[in-house]
Protein backbone atom coordinates (compact mmCIF):
# COMPACT_ATOMS: atom_id res chain seq x y z
CA UNK A 1 0.00 0.00 0.00
CA UNK A 2 1.19 3.56 -1.02
CA UNK A 3 2.04 5.31 1.78
CA UNK A 4 0.36 9.11 2.62
CA UNK A 5 2.01 11.41 0.17
CA UNK A 6 4.38 9.38 -0.84
CA UNK A 7 5.81 10.85 -4.42
CA UNK A 8 7.47 9.09 -6.82
CA UNK A 9 10.45 10.94 -8.66
CA UNK A 10 10.88 10.18 -11.66
CA UNK A 11 14.59 10.86 -13.80
CA UNK A 12 14.92 9.20 -17.16
CA UNK A 13 18.70 9.20 -17.76
CA UNK A 14 21.03 9.58 -20.73
CA UNK A 15 24.37 10.62 -20.76
CA UNK A 16 24.39 12.86 -18.62
CA UNK A 17 27.49 11.46 -16.51
CA UNK A 18 28.69 15.55 -15.98
CA UNK A 19 25.03 16.84 -14.49
CA UNK A 20 23.73 13.75 -12.91
CA UNK A 21 25.01 14.46 -9.64
CA UNK A 22 23.85 17.28 -9.37
CA UNK A 23 20.18 16.16 -10.54
CA UNK A 24 19.90 13.59 -8.26
CA UNK A 25 21.69 15.55 -5.04
CA UNK A 26 18.76 18.17 -5.12
CA UNK A 27 16.40 15.46 -5.44
CA UNK A 28 17.83 13.46 -2.15
CA UNK A 29 17.84 17.13 -0.55
CA UNK A 30 14.00 18.01 -0.88
CA UNK A 31 12.22 19.04 2.68
CA UNK A 32 9.38 16.57 1.78
CA UNK A 33 11.48 13.56 2.95
CA UNK A 34 8.62 10.94 2.19
CA UNK A 35 9.35 9.86 -2.03
CA UNK A 36 11.39 7.27 -3.74
CA UNK A 37 13.51 8.15 -6.97
CA UNK A 38 13.54 6.15 -9.92
CA UNK A 39 15.91 6.19 -12.07
CA UNK A 40 15.77 4.83 -15.77
CA UNK A 41 19.60 4.41 -17.16
CA UNK A 42 18.06 4.29 -20.56
CA UNK A 43 20.75 3.00 -22.74
CA UNK A 44 23.59 5.40 -21.31
CA UNK A 45 27.06 5.04 -22.90
CA UNK A 46 29.19 6.86 -20.49
CA UNK A 47 29.38 6.55 -16.59
CA UNK A 48 26.05 7.66 -15.75
CA UNK A 49 24.87 3.82 -14.98
CA UNK A 50 27.18 3.56 -12.29
CA UNK A 51 26.66 6.96 -11.08
CA UNK A 52 22.86 5.75 -10.47
CA UNK A 53 24.25 2.44 -9.14
CA UNK A 54 26.50 4.36 -6.83
CA UNK A 55 23.09 6.56 -5.24
CA UNK A 56 21.15 3.77 -4.98
CA UNK A 57 23.49 2.30 -2.51
CA UNK A 58 23.48 5.55 -0.57
CA UNK A 59 20.02 5.96 -0.49
CA UNK A 60 17.69 3.40 0.23
CA UNK A 61 14.95 5.96 -1.64
CA UNK A 62 17.05 5.33 -4.64
CA UNK A 63 15.78 3.25 -7.55
CA UNK A 64 18.15 2.34 -10.43
CA UNK A 65 16.07 0.52 -13.87
CA UNK A 66 18.62 -0.09 -16.46
CA UNK A 67 17.37 -0.66 -20.25
CA UNK A 68 18.35 -0.24 -23.71
CA UNK A 69 18.52 2.37 -25.09
CA UNK A 70 14.51 3.48 -25.88
CA UNK A 71 14.05 7.05 -26.05
CA UNK A 72 12.74 9.66 -23.29
CA UNK A 73 9.26 8.44 -23.75
CA UNK A 74 9.64 4.66 -22.86
CA UNK A 75 12.33 5.60 -19.91
CA UNK A 76 9.31 7.56 -18.56
CA UNK A 77 6.92 4.98 -18.98
CA UNK A 78 9.04 2.73 -17.04
CA UNK A 79 9.14 4.61 -14.34
CA UNK A 80 5.67 4.87 -14.25
CA UNK A 81 5.56 0.93 -14.38
CA UNK A 82 7.61 0.93 -10.99
CA UNK A 83 6.02 4.00 -9.37
CA UNK A 84 4.30 3.09 -5.95
CA UNK A 85 3.20 6.89 -4.30
CA UNK A 86 0.54 8.60 -4.71
CA UNK A 87 1.60 10.87 -6.50
CA UNK A 88 4.18 11.45 -9.76
CA UNK A 89 6.56 14.10 -10.48
CA UNK A 90 9.23 14.17 -13.47
CA UNK A 91 13.02 15.40 -13.61
CA UNK A 92 15.53 15.28 -16.44
CA UNK A 93 19.28 13.59 -15.55
CA UNK A 94 20.67 16.96 -16.62
CA UNK A 95 18.87 19.65 -14.92
CA UNK A 96 17.65 20.12 -10.98
CA UNK A 97 15.13 21.20 -8.40
CA UNK A 98 14.37 23.91 -5.35
CA UNK A 99 15.08 22.00 -2.24
CA UNK A 100 11.23 22.79 -1.15
CA UNK A 101 9.37 21.61 -4.62
CA UNK A 102 8.36 18.30 -3.84
CA UNK A 103 6.85 19.91 -0.71
CA UNK A 104 5.08 23.04 -1.94
CA UNK A 105 3.57 20.68 -4.93
CA UNK A 106 2.12 18.48 -2.39
CA UNK A 107 0.87 21.09 -0.30
CA UNK A 108 -0.96 22.59 -3.30
CA UNK A 109 -2.41 19.14 -4.15
CA UNK A 110 -4.81 19.58 -1.12
CA UNK A 111 -8.85 19.75 -1.53
CA UNK A 112 -9.49 16.97 -4.24
CA UNK A 113 -6.57 18.91 -6.67
CA UNK A 114 -5.22 16.75 -9.50
CA UNK A 115 -2.29 18.71 -11.16
CA UNK A 116 -0.21 21.01 -9.83
CA UNK A 117 2.10 23.24 -12.25
CA UNK A 118 4.46 26.26 -11.49
CA UNK A 119 6.65 27.95 -12.22
CA UNK A 120 10.56 27.28 -13.63
CA UNK A 121 14.19 28.87 -14.06
CA UNK A 122 16.06 28.63 -17.02
CA UNK A 123 19.86 28.79 -16.21
CA UNK A 124 22.74 29.13 -18.18
CA UNK A 125 26.41 30.30 -16.37
CA UNK A 126 25.16 33.77 -15.31
CA UNK A 127 22.40 33.91 -16.99
CA UNK A 128 18.70 33.37 -15.36
CA UNK A 129 15.49 33.71 -16.60
CA UNK A 130 12.08 33.16 -14.60
CA UNK A 131 8.83 31.58 -16.19
CA UNK A 132 6.27 32.68 -14.20
CA UNK A 133 2.41 31.79 -14.50
CA UNK A 134 0.39 34.94 -14.55
CA UNK A 135 -2.83 33.27 -13.37
CA UNK A 136 -2.22 31.32 -10.80
CA UNK A 137 -4.99 29.71 -8.72
CA UNK A 138 -7.47 26.95 -8.58
CA UNK A 139 -9.36 26.29 -11.31
CA UNK A 140 -11.68 23.30 -12.49
CA UNK A 141 -11.61 21.35 -15.68
CA UNK A 142 -13.92 23.78 -17.43
CA UNK A 143 -12.24 26.95 -16.32
CA UNK A 144 -9.01 25.76 -16.76
CA UNK A 145 -9.37 24.90 -20.44
CA UNK A 146 -9.98 28.45 -21.34
CA UNK A 147 -6.40 29.04 -20.56
CA UNK A 148 -4.60 26.64 -22.18
CA UNK A 149 -3.48 28.23 -25.06
CA UNK A 150 -1.89 31.24 -23.09
CA UNK A 151 -0.19 28.20 -21.21
CA UNK A 152 1.29 26.02 -24.31
CA UNK A 153 2.42 29.55 -25.95
CA UNK A 154 3.98 30.74 -22.65
CA UNK A 155 5.69 27.37 -22.08
CA UNK A 156 4.30 26.55 -19.05
CA UNK A 157 1.78 23.55 -20.73
CA UNK A 158 4.04 21.14 -22.73
CA UNK A 159 6.55 19.57 -19.88
CA UNK A 160 6.00 16.95 -16.91
CA UNK A 161 8.89 18.52 -15.54
CA UNK A 162 6.80 21.64 -13.77
CA UNK A 163 3.89 19.71 -12.80
CA UNK A 164 2.80 16.96 -9.84
CA UNK A 165 0.33 14.53 -10.91
CA UNK A 166 -1.92 11.96 -9.20
CA UNK A 167 -0.66 8.49 -10.08
CA UNK A 168 -4.25 7.34 -9.66
CA UNK A 169 -5.32 9.51 -12.48
CA UNK A 170 -2.36 8.20 -13.96
CA UNK A 171 -3.25 4.76 -13.61
CA UNK A 172 -6.75 4.53 -14.03
CA UNK A 173 -6.82 5.91 -17.37
CA UNK A 174 -3.94 4.19 -18.43
CA UNK A 175 -1.79 7.67 -19.68
CA UNK A 176 1.28 6.89 -21.18
CA UNK A 177 3.94 8.71 -23.58
CA UNK A 178 3.84 8.19 -26.74
CA UNK A 179 7.06 6.40 -28.08
CA UNK A 180 6.01 7.57 -31.75
CA UNK A 181 6.25 10.92 -31.14
CA UNK A 182 10.05 12.07 -30.84
CA UNK A 183 8.91 15.80 -29.99
CA UNK A 184 5.94 17.00 -28.78
CA UNK A 185 5.62 13.65 -26.52
CA UNK A 186 5.50 15.35 -23.17
CA UNK A 187 2.42 18.01 -24.88
CA UNK A 188 0.44 14.84 -25.73
CA UNK A 189 0.99 12.86 -22.33
CA UNK A 190 -0.85 16.19 -20.51
CA UNK A 191 -3.27 16.59 -23.13
CA UNK A 192 -4.45 13.08 -22.20
CA UNK A 193 -4.29 13.71 -18.64
CA UNK A 194 -6.35 17.38 -19.04
CA UNK A 195 -8.77 15.18 -20.85
CA UNK A 196 -9.57 13.25 -17.21
CA UNK A 197 -8.29 15.24 -14.51
CA UNK A 198 -10.81 17.45 -12.69
CA UNK A 199 -8.88 20.27 -10.71
CA UNK A 200 -6.03 21.63 -11.70
CA UNK A 201 -3.69 24.26 -9.37
CA UNK A 202 -1.85 27.03 -10.66
CA UNK A 203 0.94 28.46 -8.37
CA UNK A 204 3.70 31.11 -9.26
CA UNK A 205 6.64 29.86 -7.44
CA UNK A 206 9.67 28.96 -9.94
CA UNK A 207 10.79 25.52 -8.71
CA UNK A 208 12.08 23.83 -10.83
CA UNK A 209 15.73 24.55 -12.50
CA UNK A 210 16.20 24.01 -16.46
CA UNK A 211 19.92 23.47 -16.57
CA UNK A 212 20.66 24.82 -20.20
CA UNK A 213 24.15 22.83 -21.26
CA UNK A 214 25.81 22.41 -24.13
CA UNK A 215 23.50 19.19 -24.92
CA UNK A 216 20.47 21.67 -25.25
CA UNK A 217 22.08 24.51 -26.86
CA UNK A 218 23.06 22.56 -30.07
CA UNK A 219 19.81 20.78 -31.56
CA UNK A 220 19.62 18.90 -34.47
CA UNK A 221 18.78 19.37 -37.81
CA UNK A 222 15.07 17.87 -38.29
CA UNK A 223 14.22 17.13 -41.47
CA UNK A 224 9.91 16.60 -40.13
CA UNK A 225 10.46 19.53 -38.45
CA UNK A 226 7.53 21.48 -39.50
CA UNK A 227 5.11 18.29 -40.22
CA UNK A 228 5.75 17.82 -36.67
CA UNK A 229 5.04 21.02 -35.09
CA UNK A 230 1.32 21.27 -37.36
CA UNK A 231 0.60 17.61 -35.94
CA UNK A 232 1.20 19.24 -32.22
CA UNK A 233 -0.74 22.07 -32.71
CA UNK A 234 -3.34 20.20 -34.93
CA UNK A 235 -3.91 18.09 -31.38
CA UNK A 236 -4.42 20.97 -29.72
CA UNK A 237 -6.91 22.64 -31.51
CA UNK A 238 -8.78 19.26 -31.90
CA UNK A 239 -8.62 18.62 -28.10
CA UNK A 240 -9.95 22.73 -27.50
CA UNK A 241 -12.62 21.90 -30.48
CA UNK A 242 -13.77 18.39 -28.54
CA UNK A 243 -13.75 20.46 -25.65
CA UNK A 244 -16.11 23.12 -26.92
CA UNK A 245 -13.42 25.99 -26.08
CA UNK A 246 -11.47 26.84 -29.67
CA UNK A 247 -12.26 30.31 -28.81
CA UNK A 248 -11.87 33.76 -27.17
CA UNK A 249 -8.31 33.95 -26.00
CA UNK A 250 -7.35 30.13 -27.05
CA UNK A 251 -8.09 30.73 -30.78
CA UNK A 252 -5.84 33.86 -30.16
CA UNK A 253 -2.66 32.34 -28.58
CA UNK A 254 -3.04 29.07 -31.46
CA UNK A 255 -2.47 31.53 -34.36
CA UNK A 256 0.18 33.03 -32.27
CA UNK A 257 1.88 29.36 -31.89
CA UNK A 258 1.41 28.73 -35.38
CA UNK A 259 3.24 31.90 -36.52
CA UNK A 260 5.81 30.76 -34.32
CA UNK A 261 6.21 27.52 -35.13
CA UNK A 262 6.26 28.70 -39.26
CA UNK A 263 9.44 30.73 -38.23
CA UNK A 264 10.71 27.79 -36.58
CA UNK A 265 10.34 26.12 -39.60
CA UNK A 266 12.27 28.30 -41.75
CA UNK A 267 14.62 28.68 -39.33
CA UNK A 268 15.53 25.17 -39.23
CA UNK A 269 16.24 25.23 -42.83
CA UNK A 270 19.25 27.40 -42.12
CA UNK A 271 20.77 25.23 -39.12
CA UNK A 272 24.21 24.03 -39.08
CA UNK A 273 24.08 20.47 -40.18
CA UNK A 274 21.77 21.30 -43.11
CA UNK A 275 22.61 19.71 -45.92
CA UNK A 276 20.03 21.77 -48.32
CA UNK A 277 21.35 23.88 -50.59
CA UNK A 278 20.61 27.45 -51.27
CA UNK A 279 18.50 26.35 -53.92
CA UNK A 280 16.85 23.54 -52.11
CA UNK A 281 16.16 26.11 -48.99
CA UNK A 282 14.77 28.95 -51.11
CA UNK A 283 12.34 26.21 -52.85
CA UNK A 284 11.31 24.95 -49.26
CA UNK A 285 10.64 28.74 -48.34
CA UNK A 286 8.24 29.08 -50.79
CA UNK A 287 6.87 25.76 -49.74
CA UNK A 288 6.10 27.37 -46.67
CA UNK A 289 5.36 30.81 -46.60
CA UNK A 290 2.59 29.58 -49.61
CA UNK A 291 0.73 26.48 -47.07
CA UNK A 292 -2.67 27.10 -45.84
CA UNK A 293 -1.43 27.11 -42.22
CA UNK A 294 -0.27 30.39 -42.97
CA UNK A 295 -3.62 32.08 -43.63
CA UNK A 296 -4.27 30.95 -39.78
CA UNK A 297 -1.01 32.41 -37.97
CA UNK A 298 -0.81 35.47 -36.14
CA UNK A 299 2.61 37.07 -36.84
CA UNK A 300 2.65 39.12 -33.65
CA UNK A 301 4.48 37.84 -30.93
CA UNK A 302 8.44 39.05 -31.01
CA UNK A 303 9.93 41.67 -33.64
CA UNK A 304 11.47 38.60 -35.74
CA UNK A 305 7.99 37.14 -36.15
CA UNK A 306 6.20 40.67 -37.00
CA UNK A 307 9.76 40.98 -39.73
CA UNK A 308 8.98 37.10 -41.13
CA UNK A 309 5.30 37.97 -41.59
CA UNK A 310 5.83 40.58 -43.15
CA UNK A 311 7.99 39.17 -45.66
CA UNK A 312 5.45 36.51 -46.03
CA UNK A 313 2.87 39.04 -46.55
CA UNK A 314 4.88 40.16 -49.68
CA UNK A 315 5.73 36.66 -50.49
CA UNK A 316 9.81 37.70 -50.29
CA UNK A 317 11.74 34.09 -50.78
CA UNK A 318 14.86 35.99 -51.25
CA UNK A 319 14.04 38.28 -48.16
CA UNK A 320 13.04 35.56 -46.14
CA UNK A 321 16.51 33.80 -47.08
CA UNK A 322 18.85 36.39 -46.63
CA UNK A 323 17.42 37.77 -43.10
CA UNK A 324 17.91 34.24 -41.73
CA UNK A 325 21.69 33.78 -43.80
CA UNK A 326 22.46 36.63 -41.17
CA UNK A 327 20.49 35.85 -38.30
CA UNK A 328 22.01 31.92 -38.33
CA UNK A 329 25.96 33.75 -38.34
CA UNK A 330 25.20 35.54 -35.88
CA UNK A 331 23.78 32.67 -33.96
CA UNK A 332 26.59 30.59 -34.18
CA UNK A 333 28.60 33.40 -32.30
CA UNK A 334 26.19 34.25 -29.60
CA UNK A 335 24.83 31.21 -29.02
CA UNK A 336 23.79 31.20 -25.45
CA UNK A 337 22.06 34.22 -25.62
CA UNK A 338 20.45 33.81 -28.44
CA UNK A 339 18.72 30.75 -27.14
CA UNK A 340 17.78 32.58 -23.54
CA UNK A 341 16.15 35.26 -25.42
CA UNK A 342 14.06 32.33 -27.39
CA UNK A 343 13.25 30.72 -24.29
CA UNK A 344 11.83 34.26 -23.33
CA UNK A 345 10.10 34.93 -26.53
CA UNK A 346 12.39 37.51 -27.66
CA UNK A 347 13.32 36.08 -30.51
CA UNK A 348 12.49 32.43 -32.14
Amino acid sequence: MALPNLVSIIVPVYNAEKYLSRCISSILNQTHKLIEVILVNDGSTDDSGAICDRYAKWDRRVQVIHQQNAGPSVARNTGIAAASGDYIQFVDGDDCIDSTMTARLVEAMKNEVQLVICGYKMMHRRMTSAIIPSIPGVYANAAFLKHVGELYKNILLPSPCNKLYDAAVINDYDIRFDKHFTMGEDLLFNLAYLNVCDRIHIIRDTLYNYCMNHNSLTKVFKEDLMENQQVLIGRVQDFLQRKNCYTGDNHYFLAIIQANGIVNGLNNLFHQHSSLTPRQKKAAIATIISADNVKHAHFSDTLQSRLVGSMIEHKSVNGIYLFFVVKNMLHQRLHPLFYLLKRMNLSS
